[in-house]
């Protein structure tokens, strides 16, 4: 109990022993599949050299999300999310695996990796609902809280050293083994699910009656009258806007704005990955009431204010720096509004809800990196990116007028947890 204590939210979190089965499988999910995302963004590069064949990839990849997300939160809020995810997670460990094999044989052309980052779309639509149902399900609810926050470090833990680990496989070995590593994360994750015991306290939701469109209609209208909850989602679409862009124009900032290959990918997302670490640990130990409207307000400027300084800032060291503050703040205000979001939404609903924040977060990620690569490609990076600050700003300033009202939804959203 007293190392409990010390340890804060992080403690209790761990106190669960479905939690720490379900850590082994997310850290090793998360570490493979950040792995896969730079193996593609590489290759893509090496094969093209195109900022507009980067942005068509992150298209591909988020398009099915935008058109299959809202079915996948009806299939979780429906039936069993826990047999949903597996039977997703069996089928990206084979595409995982059929990448590798392409790579290995020579055979994965530009066309044949833009068909496959397709697929893997369609599979993570599909499974994205069912996922923010787990800990709901396996989790002693007096622990949730915790155990959110804390599950949130994993995922940022991973943008540090999946890069690293991508950088250092992809220099060494190629692309093929990183594909192979991201089908292993899969398994690992496959076999910790395969442990997990449902509390007997569980109460299995009532299925929904309605036909699927009503549903998804219902969910809509859910998350537009939640007025905390729609505050919050839209604070967090500006700040996926620029974040979104960033990283998947990764590749061309490195080389084009700091003169390296794909060890300054590895060092810039790694180091926005230690700073985003840094704040999970922080929201993990504090609990997530230690997070405000004002917080949420003020992190998200100084995270747009990064992104145009990353871009006026030739210097490699100036970058690492500006990219550890960048994780920090990144983290902090889309970590704290997705947990307080997570904590507020009904049980019934949670399914659609969570598939819809994914959704618009990955719409709205989409087009901003679809429309800024391809202008970068006559422009350049640093304009484009520079025109977008300028918008995310003025919308930040819309809201930051407006911050009384969001901070009365808040507390009650804070009150109710």
């Amino acid at each position: 109990m007293a190392e409990q204590a010390l340890l804060g939210g992080i403690g209790k979190a761990f106190a669960d022993r479905n939690f720490r089965i379900f850590s082994v499988g997310s850290i090793a999910s998360w570490i493979s599949f950040f792995v896969q995302i730079i193996a593609v963004s590489w290759f893509t590069w090496e094969l093209t050299g195109s900022t507009s064949w980067l942005a068509t990839m992150a298209l591909l990849d988020i398009v099915p999300n935008v058109v299959l997300t809202p079915f996948g939160g009806v299939l979780a809020d429906r039936y069993d999310r826990y047999r949903i995810l597996m039977i997703a997670y069996v089928l990206a460990l084979v595409h995982a695996l059929v990448l590798a094999f392409l790579a290995l044989n020579g055979d994965l052309t530009i066309w044949v990796l833009a068909l496959m980052v397709f697929i893997h779309g369609i599979i993570i639509s599909l499974s994205v609902p069912s996922m923010y149902g787990m800990l709901p399900r396996f989790v002693d609810k007096s622990l949730l809280s915790s155990a959110i926050a804390v599950n949130s470090s994993y995922s940022q833990f991973a943008v540090f050293a999946g890069p690293v680990l991508a950088g250092w496989i992809i220099s060494v070995y190629g692309v093929s083994l990183a594909f192979a590593v991201n089908a292993l994360g899969y398994v690992v994750f496959l076999g910790s699910a395969m442990l997990l015991k449902t509390p007997e306290e569980y109460v299995k939701p009532e299925r929904s009656q309605n036909s699927v469109l009503k549903d998804i209609a219902i969910g809509a209208d859910y998350l537009r009258q939640h007025r905390g909850i729609f505050g919050l989602l839209a604070l967090l679409l500006v700040g996926d806007v620029l974040g979104s862009s960033f990283y998947f124009l990764n590749p061309a900032y490195a080389e084009q704005i700091l003169g390296m290959g794909v060890e300054g990918v590895s060092l810039i997302l790694s180091s926005l990955g230690v700073g985003a670490t840094l704040s999970a640990l922080w929201l993990a130990y504090q609990g997530v009431k230690a997070v405000g409207t004002n917080k949420i307000l003020w992190s998200l400027l100084v995270y747009i204010c990064c992104i145009a300084g990353l871009f006026l800032a030739g210097n490699v060291y100036l970058a690492v720096a500006g990219a550890v503050v960048l994780g920090i703040t990144g983290e902090f205000h889309r970590t704290g509004t997705i947990s307080l979001i997570q904590l507020s939404v009904a049980e019934e609903m949670r399914g659609r809800t969570m598939g819809s924040v994914f959704m618009l977060t990955e719409l709205t990620g989409g087009i901003g990196t679809y429309l800024l690569g391809t202008f970068a490609v006559t422009r350049g990076l640093v304009t484009p990116m520079l025109i977008a600050v300028a918008v995310s700003l003025v919308l930040w300033l819309a809201f930051f007028i407006r911050r009384k009202q969001l901070i009365r939804y808040l507390d009650d959203t804070v009150r109710a947890i």
